[in-house]
C-alpha cells in the first residue's frame, strides 16, 4: 500500500461495461495496484468472468448481470441514475477492451500515473479510435500524461467532425449525423443540440471537447452538474428507436465530455488560445530548388510538434511566433496540404517577408508602403533581374553559397551557356553553375 492511499484515492469506483471481452487484464491490474478497492462489472454477455484469487479475500469486484441493451452509453447512464444520490467521489468509466483506443491504459491506471490526474474534474483516457483513425497523430504529445499516450480531441457540435489539429472527414459518422438531422425538430440545428436541449442540458456553442470511445475519469461534482431527471431523459431518448442505442449512441459518445463539463468554445481561435498555441494561423513552406513559397492556414495542422511532415531536403517550414513576434523555421520538412496561395520567392528572407505581409494583411495591421517596399526590394527585383547580373558571386542571404560545377561523363545535369543557377541554401544540391568561363 502507499502512504497516502486513503488521502487521494478514497471513495472511488471503476465501472466496466462488458459484453464478451476477456477481463484478465482487470485481474492483473487489481493484483498489481493495491489502491484499487471498488470495481463493478456490468456484464451483458455470458456469465463466464474469471476473477482473481485476491478478490475472494478482499471482495474488490462485484459483477452485475444486466440485459444487453444500450451499449456502453446505456451502462454508464444506468449507473449514474441508480446511484445519483450516493455516487463515489472519483469514477472511472471503461469499456471491456480499452486497448484499441488506449494502448497505454494499464499504465494510466497505475498509482503513480493516476495520482497525476486524480484531481481533474474530467480526464479523457484515450488516444485514438483505432490504429488508423484518426490519421497521423503520433507527433502530438501535448496531452500525454507521464509519457502515456492521450489526446484531447474537439469536434464541431453541429457536424460532429473533429476540428483543431486532428481535423479529418469521418465519412461513416457523417452518414449517421445526416440521418439523425432529418428527424431533428426545429429550432435545433442538429441532433446533438436536440439531444442536449430536449433533455435539460445546456446547449453547446460551436466547438466541444470529445473523449474518443467514451473511456474516461470523472469526479462526482462533474456528474452532479446535471439533474438526475436529465440523465433519465437522456437514457430514454437513447433507447427510443433502438434498444442498442442506434445512431443516437454514437452521438452520446461524442457528448459525454461536454455533458459532464459544460465546456464549449465559440470558435477555433478561442480554443487555440486556451490550448496555448503561440503561432499565427498562417505559416509557409519555402522550396529552395523551385524558388517558391506556399502559404498555408491552420498552422497547427502543419507543425512538426503535432503532425509528422514529409522529409524534403529543399523545403523549409516557416512559422511566426505571436508571443515573441519572431520567425521560427524547421528545415528539410514539408506538408502536402493544399496551400492558400503560391508566390515566386528567391530566398528565405524574402519568404519571411511574404509570410509577414500575408499575416499583416489578414489581421489588418498592414503598413502598405513598408510591406510593398520589402517585397519589391527582397523578392521582386532579385527574382526579375538575377539572370542579367554578370557577377561572379550573387549575395542572396547568409545561408547562400555559390558553387562552381564540374560536369562529369555520366552526369545528367544539363548546362547551358550564360545561365546562372542559384544554390539557395547549403542543404540544396550544388547547382550554382557557370559554364561560360568568360563570366568567371
Amino acid at each position: 500500500m502507499y502512504e497516502d492511499d486513503d488521502c487521494i484515492f478514497q471513495d472511488h469506483c471503476i465501472i466496466v461495461a462488458r459484453y464478451d471481452e476477456n477481463l484478465d487484464w482487470l485481474n492483473s491490474l487489481i493484483e498489481t495496484e493495491p489502491w484499487i478497492s471498488n470495481v463493478i462489472i456490468f456484464n451483458k454477455g455470458l456469465d463466464d468472468i474469471r476473477l482473481s484469487s485476491i478478490n475472494k479475500t478482499k471482495n474488490i469486484v462485484k459483477i452485475k448481470n444486466v440485459p444487453n441493451i444500450g451499449r456502453e452509453g446505456g451502462t454508464y447512464l444506468n449507473y449514474i441514475i441508480t446511484n445519483y444520490e450516493r455516487l463515489p467521489d472519483k469514477l472511472w468509466f471503461i469499456q471491456g477492451n480499452p486497448f484499441d483506443h488506449s494502448p497505454d491504459f494499464l499504465n494510466m491506471m497505475t498509482y503513480n500515473v493516476a495520482k497525476l490526474y486524480i484531481n481533474n474534474e474530467f480526464q479523457t483516457l484515450t488516444w485514438r479510435y483505432n490504429s488508423s483513425i484518426p490519421p497521423n497523430i503520433e507527433s502530438d504529445k501535448r496531452f500525454y500524461i507521464d509519457k502515456n499516450r492521450i489526446i484531447q480531441y474537439y469536434i464541431n457540435s453541429n457536424s460532429q467532425q473533429t476540428v483543431e489539429a486532428h481535423e479529418f472527414y469521418d465519412v461513416a459518422h457523417d452518414c449517421k449525423v445526416k440521418t439523425l438531422n432529418i428527424k431533428t425538430p426545429k429550432p435545433y440545428g442538429s441532433y446533438l443540440h436536440y439531444m442536449c436541449g430536449s433533455n435539460g442540458f445546456p446547449l453547446p456553442s460551436n466547438i466541444i471537447p470529445y473523449c474518443w470511445s467514451s473511456i474516461f475519469y470523472v469526479k462526482k461534482s462533474s456528474i452532479l452538474r446535471n439533474s438526475r431527471l436529465s440523465y433519465k431523459r437522456l437514457y430514454k431518448s437513447l433507447l427510443y428507436t433502438n434498444e442498442q442505442g442506434g445512431n443516437e449512441g454514437f452521438v452520446l459518445e461524442r457528448l459525454w465530455q461536454y455533458i459532464l463539463t459544460h465546456k464549449t468554445y465559440e470558435n477555433i481561435k478561442l480554443l487555440r488560445k486556451e490550448l496555448g498555441w503561440k503561432y499565427n494561423d498562417l505559416c509557409a513552406m519555402w522550396n529552395s530548388s523551385l524558388m517558391y513559397i506556399a502559404i498555408y492556414d491552420k498552422s497547427y495542422m502543419n507543425h512538426p510538434s503535432i503532425k509528422d511532415g514529409i522529409e524534403e531536403y529543399d523545403s523549409t517550414m516557416i512559422y511566426f511566433n505571436n508571443e515573441t513576434e519572431s520567425f521560427e523555421c524547421s528545415k528539410c520538412i514539408g506538408y502536402n496540404n493544399k496551400p492558400l496561395s503560391i508566390f515566386p520567392c528567391i530566398n528565405l528572407e524574402s519568404a519571411k517577408n511574404i509570410l509577414k505581409f500575408q499575416i499583416d494583411f489578414v489581421s489588418k495591421k498592414m503598413d502598405i508602403m513598408r510591406g510593398v517596399q520589402n517585397l519589391v526590394s527582397n523578392n521582386l527585383i532579385p527574382t526579375l533581374f538575377w539572370p542579367l547580373q554578370n557577377q561572379k558571386k550573387v549575395r542572396i542571404s547568409e545561408n547562400v553559397n555559390i558553387h562552381s560545377y564540374e560536369k562529369e561523363e555520366d552526369d545528367n545535369i544539363k548546362c547551358y551557356d550564360h545561365k546562372i543557377e542559384l544554390a539557395l541554401d547549403k542543404r540544396g544540391a550544388e547547382i550554382m553553375t557557370l559554364r561560360n568561363k568568360e563570366v568567371h
